[in-house]
Parts: C-alpha cells; structure tokens; sequence
C-alpha cells in the first residue's frame, strides 16, 4: 500500500467542513471527548436520496434516520479477568468464497468485555422457545453456535448447564442433512484462545425457522470459562461461513422480514444501564447528529477502506514496511479493544506510554482517514478519553492489541472493537440485500442513552410467522476453521 495520498493537491484546491455544525466534542465515559472531522476537498453541497435509505451530501452518505420498532435491553457486566476473552485470529480459511416487515431491537449485556443478548432456540410443548441462550452478536464471525447438552465437560458442567438446548425437547428439532444424508459429524472451529466442537443441526432459531447451527459438544480455553458462554450468532458476510452454510441475516434478508436490512449497536459505557442492538432500523435518541455511512470495500468482514492512520496529524503507514501498512479498518464487535499490525502496534505504544490518569489528558488525538463511496475523505478523530482505558489503581492504558491479519486478502488492517462502539453508534446496513450495497455508519453514541424496552413476543410471533426458510447449502463444508 502506497503512503499517505497527498488528496490536498490531488484536489486543489479544498474545502474543509466541519460534521453537523463545528467540531462536535463527543462525551464517552469519564466526561471523555471524541471528536468528528469531515475533510471534503472539491465537493458542492448536493443533497439526493435513493431508495435504500441513503442521503447524500457534499460527497457523503448519511443514514436517513428510519425509526426502529422495537427494542430489547441489553447489560453490562465486568469480567472476572483480562480485558478480553473472545480473542480472535481472523486468519479464515473458509470453504466457499412484499411483506412489510418490523424494525426489532434485541436487548444485549455486556459481559465485560462481550455484550451478550438473549435469543430463542427450538420449541418447547408450550410453543416457546426450548433454550433461551445468552449469545455474542458478532460482526467478525458468520456462523452459528449454541451451548447443548451434548457438552458435559468444563465449563459446560456450570450450573444452569442441563437447561442448555435438548434437541431431544424440542418439537422443530430436524437433522442436519449433508449430500442427502443425516450428517452427525463435529465442526471445529479454532478461535485465537479457545476451540468450539459439536454436530451441525437445524431447529428455529427466533425469528428465523429451520436455521442449521452447530450444537456445542465440547469448549477448550480460558476464553470460554471467563464467563457464561452459551453461544454465538455471527453478523459477518457469506464467504465466511463455514462449509458455505446461509448465515443468519441472509435467510434475514431473503425472508424479507425487515423494512429495512440493517442492524445497529448502541453499547453503553455505563454497565449499569442497558445497551440494545436494533434491528431494522436505529433510535434518534440513542446518538447525536447524522450517521455518515462508508461502503464496505471487502464483503468478508465490515471491512472499510482505511486511506491513512495518523497520530499528531503524522502518518504512521510512512513509516512502516509494506506488510505493516494497514489497508483497510474492520468493525467488530467480537473484538474488544482496537488493534493495529505488528509495526503500527508498538509505534502506537510507544507514542502512549502506560500512565497515571491524570497525566494523559495531554495526549493526541489518533486519526482514521475513511474513504466514502464519492471518493471524499473524512477523519475520524478519537481522543484519548476513548483509546485510553483505566484500571482500578487509576493508570490509564492504550486500549489496543497486536493483531495481524495474515491474508492479503483482507489484510493488513486495523480493527474498531467494543471500546470505539462504546462511543459511537454504528449501524450495519446491507442496502437492498446485496453485498455491494453494504455499508457502516457512525455517528456520536448519546452518553447514557436509555434504549426504549417493550415485550417482544408480539413482534418477534409477527416476524416468525413471516419467515419462510429452505436450508440452503452452497459446497460440501471443509470440517475445520480459523476464525
């Protein structure tokens, strides 16, 4: 990747203008400030809309602001150790490269560090779900996986375990069929400090009928006992999915069972207040000014195409070799802090020395240039009341990991994670359902926000009964992936 390009003189001359109206200050946790910066260089102040939601202005895409319908609670709780226990690899090897519908907000608890939500898994005699597991929304994964009782080990043997998903208790419980046969074979999927085995197999998986997952038979590493681990739904891309099996939102989207095909986090930085993650639309009282969206440049990962990174307004990719110089930014909401390559990492460390507090309120803003789908650039300052985190002795710390993304395909880059959504609302949106159509947006996450809470039965009967759903299978699955 070529150092910083000089857009400046590519565009001479430029204009700058400021996002909504000045510099916005952007309170996180602890009075933290994040600030907003929109470069656009050679642009009129144009305004369209289209018909997937999008309005454009001065070169930029901006969400419309469709309201959602529902939305459930989410919470926050601390770990009991390490800031991270869903730490990923990201070196994939996967196999396979007009009803009008309801917004549904799922409510989501934040494990500390995972924001977890509960969904419904089978039918039980009395038509409701058979296992309501609390699982990780994931942005960087595709495939599904639920605690069953076919897992008899450690931490599986917890209490609470015999209520885990009992294909043998529920009434839409059908085998997963492979080449025409029953298959009952274990998928194996490597995380960067934990394994998941089971048996694919298929059941309702709310709202979504006859939904093939894996049932989890056995879990190995630290990054599962840390907390109560009881699944995982994977929002990634199809090429991702393991041995070519639809995702999740793609049977979603094909059911047509939103008005439109999105999804959005609000984390709250307060674990005592809930946090939501909405389907199908967003809620204006959760964020501050307009949703400025980017295109996906590679539908693998929420993979935006990340034109430079800069601390003190200096590029850090100039100085970096080759294999250093991050291309693109992912947006993951499985990973917790942010993370940079191998090279990047450690010039970002040594730029932000572990601190006192109250000695780092002096430190400079880090800067991700963004490239929007009219070609304009815009920069993303986060200040270090969000990249700096405090321990319980009050030292402050970058909230960064070394991460390498190995494939060229989709690497170098860098990662946004929890502790970047934590301040900034971000929407997931798949336009009219094709994947070059899909975007993600930020706009200011509203400090403190209160996600409005309503029953769900209604809504999520309403969407099930809507959902029409043939397991579709698109290759013969390999039986091991690195996620």
């Amino acid at each position: 990747l070529h150092p910083l390009l000089s857009l400046a003189s590519a565009f001479s001359p430029h204009m700058v203008f400021s996002y909504v109206a000045g510099h916005l200050q952007f309170k996180g946790a602890w009075c933290r400030c994040v600030v907003l910066q929109l470069l656009l260089f050679g642009t009129e102040g144009i305004e369209v809309k289209n018909s997937e939601g999008i309005e454009v202005r001065n070169g930029l895409e901006f969400h419309a602001g469709h309201s959602a319908y529902h939305t459930t609670a989410l919470t926050h709780r601390l770990r009991r150790s390490g800031p991270r226990h869903l730490q990923r690899s990201v070196q994939v090897d996967a196999h396979g490269d007009t009803r009008p519908g309801f917004q549904l907000t799922t409510p989501l608890e934040d494990m500390s560090s995972e924001y977890t939500g509960i969904i419904g898994v089978g039918t039980a005699d009395d038509g409701n779900a058979q296992f309501e597991a609390r699982v990780v929304f994931d942005t960087g994964s595709t495939n599904l996986w639920i605690a069953s009782v076919l897992c008899k080990a450690s931490p599986c043997d917890r209490d609470g375990a015999e209520k885990f998903y009992d294909p043998a208790k529920s009434k839409t419980s059908q085998a997963f069929m492979e080449d025409g046969m029953e298959s009952d074979s274990d998928i194996d999927i490597v995380f960067g400090t934990g394994e998941l085995k089971g048996p694919l197999h298929v059941d309702t998986y709310r709202v979504v009928e006859r939904q093939p997952f894996a049932m989890i038979r056995e879990m190995t590493g630290d990054v599962f006992s840390s907390f109560p681990f009881e699944g995982i739904l994977g929002l990634a891309f199809p090429s991702l999915s393991f041995g070519g099996i639809e995702p999740f939102f793609e049977r979603v989207i094909r059911a047509k069972l939103l008005k439109s095909n999105e999804f959005s986090f609000y984390l709250n930085t307060d674990s005592n207040r809930p946090s939501a993650l909405l389907w199908g639309g967003v809620d204006k009282d959760l964020f501050e000014g307009s949703i400025v969206m980017f295109p996906v440049v590679k539908p693998h990962y929420w993979s935006l195409e990340l034109v430079d990174f800069r601390i003190n307004g200096k590029s850090l990719k100039a100085h970096v070799s080759e294999d250093n110089k991050a291309k693109y930014v992912l947006v993951d909401s499985g990973t917790t802090y942010f993370t940079a390559p191998s090279e990047m990492f450690y010039s970002i460390m040594k730029q932000f020395p572990e601190a006192p507090c109250s000695e780092v309120e002096g430190y400079p803003a880090i800067e991700y240039v963004l490239r929007s789908a009219h070609n304009q650039t815009f920069t993303l300052e986060v200040s270090q009341e969000t990249y700096m985190v405090m321990d319980e002795y009050d030292s402050c710390r970058p909230a960064f990991m070394k991460l390498d993304i190995k494939r060229k395909s989709y690497g170098p880059a860098m990662i946004l994670g929890e502790v970047f959504m934590r301040h900034f609302f971000t929407v997931f949106s798949r336009g009219n359902g094709s994947l070059d159509q899909a975007k993600v947006g930020f706009a200011r996450a509203k400090v403190g926000a209160e996600p409005k809470i309503a029953e769900k039965v209604e809504q999520a009967s309403y969407l099930q009964s809507q959902a029409s759903s043939i397991m579709r299978r698109s290759s013969k699955p390999s039986r091991r992936q690195k996620v």
